[in-house]
């Protein structure tokens, strides 16, 4: 008789004990990281260290019957919780994510920075690809760089993501996000890469949203006159490139030979200068009706605009008064 309950016993005793590792937790809020390459076994025992199972048995036996990649990553659980929503979370990657704002104007060494800050991915590694021709020409791009294809906007992302994986999200919102604008391209005679180029030095000069349409009739204007831009933030940008910025303009800065420099070269900067926002980019390829082809700062976050030189330096001399 005893050698007949021995069995049963022990088997009862593996059944209740299964039935309890599937009894759900209740917690406050929790983050639990699995790091790369650590076993199914590993990760079923830190579960239970944490407190998200009550026994390492769940997991492994839920493992056992449905064979699902275990991915690594950040995860986060709240309230009643059962040990199949865990599974389910990590076997489908459901990590936790990070909300990570990219303002219009950024380039790409300011997104790489709040990437890094969020711990989304490094900042090194962010830049050694966006700033890659390779990747450039994967995406059909004609630039060197992935600068100014990357649409700023509100992203979510869980830390330690592939730098591809964001550019990838990125530059697709910039695809969908610009379909129609990049529909009429053709009819305004401009490719995709100089009508990104310009948006982002319009983007880069002003903050007003009225002002808009009006630098990029100057950028316009003194394409078609043969004239040299003389855009400042391109100056900036050319240091930014090669880490000389510091912070502040100078008149030596100006004479810089750098392709950039369109205080020394004639036409568009080889590729955008910033990650434009909408209202840049529709600015670009609706210019304001007027024949200006001067601006200049009021000192009061606006500009001032001529249309002859006459005038663009009279309203140099009189802000220069003004500020004296």
């Amino acid at each position: 008789m005893i050698k007949l309950w021995t069995p049963l016993l022990a088997l009862f005793g593996l059944v209740g004990a299964i039935a309890y590792s599937f009894l759900p937790v209740r917690l406050e809020k929790k983050t639990v990281e699995v790091a790369y390459g650590t076993s199914t076994l590993r990760v079923a025992f830190l579960l239970y260290e944490e407190g998200l199972i009550r026994s390492p048995l769940s997991f492994l036996f839920l493992q056992s019957v449905k064979r699902g990649k275990i991915e690594a990553g950040e995860y986060e659980f709240e309230g009643l919780v059962f040990p199949w929503e865990v599974y389910e979370k990590l076997s489908k990657g459901l990590r936790k994510v990070y909300k990570v704002t990219i303002p219009e104007g950024s380039d790409l060494y300011e997104i790489a920075r709040l990437l890094e800050e969020k711990g989304i991915c490094s900042s090194e590694d962010f830049l050694n690809y966006a700033l890659s021709e390779d990747v450039a020409k994967k995406y059909g791009l004609k630039t060197h760089t992935l600068e100014g294809f990357l649409f700023p906007d509100t992203y979510f992302f869980s830390k330690n993501t592939h730098p591809l994986k964001v550019i990838d999200t990125m530059h697709k919102n910039f695809l969908r996000r610009t379909q129609e604008l990049r529909q009429r391209l053709a009819e305004k005679g401009l490719s995709l890469e100089s009508w990104v180029t310009i948006a982002s030095m319009v983007e880069k000069e002003t903050a007003k949203p009225e002002e808009r349409p009006l630098i990029s009739a100057v950028i316009h204007n003194r394409i078609k006159s043969g004239m040299k831009l003389q855009i400042d933030p391109t100056v900036i940008y050319a240091l930014k490139r090669k880490g000389l910025w510091e912070g502040k303009l100078t008149p030596s800065h100006l004479r810089e030979e750098d392709p950039y420099n369109t205080y020394y070269y004639y036409g568009l900067p080889p590729s955008p200068i910033c990650n434009p926002g909408l209202d840049s980019l529709k600015a670009a390829l609706e210019p304001a009706p007027v024949d200006y082809l001067y601006f200049v700062a009021d000192g009061s976050g606006g500009h001032n605009f001529s249309r002859t030189l006459e005038e663009h330096n009279r309203w140099v001399r009189e802000l220069r008064s003004v500020r004296r």
